[in-house]
């Protein structure tokens, strides 16, 4: 399949660089998967729970900026961790 959006390199070049890509999101797609076969298999599931919920909260302090906003910081701890401070 030809891009629609056309460099001036040479096929052999574009072919090898889409042919590096597809490799690299299969090995992406296969590591994923390989790492969810063992947090599965060596974890309890409380412990993937936690880890889950670690990783989204730790994604929602990113997103609100928290690092730089310290009423960011604050919010996310009285309402998600519901800290009494």
């Amino acid at each position: 399949m030809e891009s629609q959006i056309h460099q001036n390199y040479h096929r052999d070049c574009q072919a090898a660089i889409n042919r590096m890509v597809n490799m690299e999101f299969y090995a992406s797609y296969t590591y994923t998967s390989m790492l969810c076969d063992f947090l599965e298999s060596h974890y309890p599931n409380k412990q993937v729970e936690m880890i889950k919920k670690l990783g989204d909260h730790i994604t929602n302090l990113t997103k609100m900026d928290a690092g730089k906003n310290r009423m960011a910081e604050y919010l996310f701890d009285k309402h998600t961790l519901g800290s009494k401070s």
